[in-house]
């Protein structure tokens, strides 16, 4: 298939190589420095598990034009910068668009723009961080998969031909995917969760170490998704997937486990690292969020006290006081 992704950071950048490498035609567009990186030295990843390097030699372009026909292209990038990509998206050919994008408003928007036959939906199990060009990224497996799985869907919920390729053609390349049926349950799931755990982190400048040695904040953390989930609740919203709703334990189990995951180098490579460069992302979340919590009329006092931090961590950061 001809593979366009969309984005070429952490999580772009191990779909591109992966793809590529499992027999696909695969295409990066990339923008400035990164795409001068990708161009002189290819695609160059590390996996923070296993210790396995790769070089991947790949297509890139720096503009999508409306006549560059693709069988997929993935729109890999952070929340607050998609508004930006749509009008291209929109102008371009191709028939299938993947939003591997973090949201909890839905997918109306995105479907107005570009068309609503256009679009699917995903989320990855990964993450990791890019250092002078080089990637170190892990993908969910094993016990990781326990909190989440790469995971498709159309917006509809239709088990689709389309979303079974993507599936198939993600495990083939050695990232292990399911398909979901409900994808905007799980996204604002994965919403109420991740902004939390962010939102906990920017309070300890997200030092992970530092996080995991506080039992207060990491207790407010745990009330804050148990929060988020009984928003989803009032309105009608189901947790997303099941296995998830071990978030429902009792708190005090739950503030013992996580302070111990918290304080592993795994956290730090996929919270830690993540949550320092994405607070722009994380306060539209918040914003998306936090209509979901009006719509609910309940309180959440654990939500507001980690909405805080968050605004506190983002001005600081403008103002390059943030000391790491």
């Amino acid at each position: 298939m001809r593979i366009l992704v969309y984005g070429a950071g952490v999580i772009g950048s191990m779909f591109a190589a992966k793809l590529a490498l499992s027999g696909q035609d695969v295409t990066v567009l990339a923008r400035g420095t990164r795409l001068a990186e990708i161009q002189s030295q290819g695609l160059r990843l590390i996996d923070a598990q296993s210790g396995r390097q790769d070089t991947v030699r790949i297509h890139t372009i720096g503009a999508l034009s409306p006549d560059d026909s693709y069988d997929f292209v993935f729109v890999v990038m952070q929340n607050s910068q998609v508004q930006a990509v749509l009008p291209r998206l929109a102008a371009n050919c191709s028939k299938n668009v993947v939003f591997v994008v973090n949201t909890a408003a839905g997918y109306a928007e995105w479907q107005r723009a570009i068309g609503k036959e256009r679009v699917l939906v995903g989320f990855p199990s990964a993450g990791g961080e890019r250092k002078n060009g080089v990637v170190s990224y892990f993908v969910g497996r094993g016990a990781v998969r326990l909190f989440q799985t790469t995971t498709f869907g159309e917006p509809d919920g239709t088990r689709s031909l389309r979303a079974a390729a993507l599936v198939a053609m993600f495990r083939k390349a050695g990232i292990p995917s399911v398909f979901c049926k409900n994808m905007d349950a799980w996204q604002k799931t994965h919403v109420a969760m991740v902004t939390c755990i962010a939102n906990a982190l920017y309070g300890a400048q997200c030092d992970h170490k530092r996080l995991a040695a506080s039992k207060a904040d990491i207790r407010r953390m745990v009330l804050g998704v148990k929060e988020g989930f009984a928003v989803l609740n009032r309105i009608g919203i189901r947790v997303i997937p099941f296995k998830l709703n071990f978030w429902m334990l009792p708190t005090g189990l739950l503030t013992f486990v996580f302070r111990r995951v918290m304080n592993t180098p795994l956290a730090d490579l996929t919270m830690a690292k993540h949550s320092a460069v994405a607070h722009a992302e994380m306060l539209a979340l918040q914003g998306e969020f936090d209509l979901l919590i009006k719509k609910s009329g309940l309180r959440t006092p654990n939500i507001d006290q980690l909405r805080k931090n968050l605004i506190e961590y983002t001005l600081n950061s403008d103002k390059g006081d943030i000391v790491k």
